[in-house]
């Protein structure tokens, strides 16, 4: 029997809590993902890892609610919040970031998701969600100023303007209904950052040198998945809410151009002959391809024409049946380097490939450590193709 897309994602949500759900600093009603599995005794602390870990929770608990699974989906929503507290007890008591506004700017999507799903189930959110948004967006908007003519800086160094903080602050500024602000800072990425030609978006631009009025900068030109798309989402959501239908085709063209982009520059042959997006390897570029295809979802349903909605879908399915497909089980309760295939087991759960191209025995080889973020990015990408089979 062929599991359908919700079935998929729900596997990878029970997978990743069961595995890598653990108490913050062994508080009680706290949650964190451990960095790895199996779980180090010591590991570093990856705050935007477990941003994306919410965010991947509340994909779970919006599929459950519109399923109709009351139950599962308040679970999810609980281990959001669970999370949302145990980020704020390994900070301190804050939920900001003394070092990186993109990280913030992660964590303050995730919650306003988080805000939206409470309040479509229950009515209502908890005043932690309202509280610790509303820090996060103080936050993001110090990080925003008009050196080198705007964007937002990566981190409190102020050296540094780049597409993965400018893009999602944008997002976030969208969501919170502050269009000019978000606008100022989605024009300034185009106009600084976009290759038009290849349809995707170059680091960032440093400032080598300030002084006597003016300053000296410098463009870092590699690429990544991970920067087209909030970018693309950023810029999906302001045609949405534009009313001048001349800007709006304007901001739908540059999405446009990102989804070709991505479906050009970031995709590789894939194990059933269809191209898949290629991941970006481990660590932080662990999550980088998952993130891009939560918003290639969004375009999949979107204003865009025809050709970059197939476009898009086609990227988030192919890739998400690579994934499915390539990854490998086992009883959790038992040696987990022994397939799951090799003998008769209970309830599995799923390691997936940091690699969509490559099965998971062969990217990320048998008994050894896996990483939170490769899990969370699996996770992301089959709740987009599940949200993109419901539609």
């Amino acid at each position: 029997m062929s599991e359908s897309s919700a079935q998929r994602a729900a596997k990878a949500a029970h997978s990743v809590d069961h595995l890598f759900g653990a108490r913050a600093l062994r508080v009680p009603r706290t949650y964190l993902g451990a960095v790895a599995f199996p779980r180090p005794w010591r590991g570093p602390w990856h705050y935007w890892w477990q941003a994306h870990l919410l965010d991947a929770f509340v994909d779970a608990a919006a599929r459950e609610h519109h399923a109709g699974n009351q139950d599962t989906a308040e679970l999810a929503r609980s281990r959001a919040h669970l999370l949302l507290r145990g980020i704020a007890v390994h900070s301190g008591g804050r939920v900001t970031n003394n070092v990186f506004f993109d990280d913030m700017a992660w964590l303050a999507l995730a919650l306003g998701r988080l805000r939206d799903e409470d309040v479509a189930a229950t009515g209502r959110t908890s005043r932690a969600v309202q509280d610790d948004g509303a820090a996060l967006a103080k936050r993001l908007a110090s990080g925003c100023d008009d050196n080198m003519g705007g964007g937002a800086w990566w981190n409190t160094t102020r050296d540094y303007k780049n597409t993965a903080s400018t893009a999602p602050v944008a997002l976030t500024f969208l969501r919170m209904h502050r269009t000019a602000e978000a606008r100022a800072l989605l024009t300034w990425l185009f106009d600084t950052l976009f290759d038009a030609e290849r349809g995707v978006f170059l680091d960032g631009i440093r400032m080598a040198a300030a002084g006597s009025g003016e300053e000296i900068s410098s463009v870092d030109p590699h690429v990544y998945t991970y920067n087209s798309g909030p970018a693309l989402g950023a810029a999906l959501e302001l045609a949405e809410v534009t009313e001048d239908p001349v800007e709006r085709q304007l901001w739908l063209e540059r999405a446009a151009r990102l989804v070709h982009g991505a479906a050009r520059e970031f995709t590789v042959p894939g194990p059933h002959g269809a191209p898949v997006l290629r991941g970006q390897g481990g660590g932080d570029a662990g999550l980088f391809t998952g993130i891009l295809v939560r918003y290639l979802g969004h375009a999949a349903s979107s204003l865009l024409d025809d050709d970059a909605r197939a476009t898009a879908r086609a990227l988030v399915t192919d890739t998400a049946d690579a994934l499915w497909d390539g990854r490998r089980e086992f009883d959790p309760n038992e040696d987990f380097t022994v397939p799951a295939a090799a003998r008769t087991v209970g309830e599995t759960v799923a390691v997936f490939s940091p690699e969509p191209a490559q099965h998971a025995n062969q990217a990320q080889r048998v008994g050894a450590p896996v990483e939170l973020s490769t899990q969370v990015q699996a996770w992301t990408v089959l709740e987009a193709a599940a949200r993109s089979a419901d539609r």
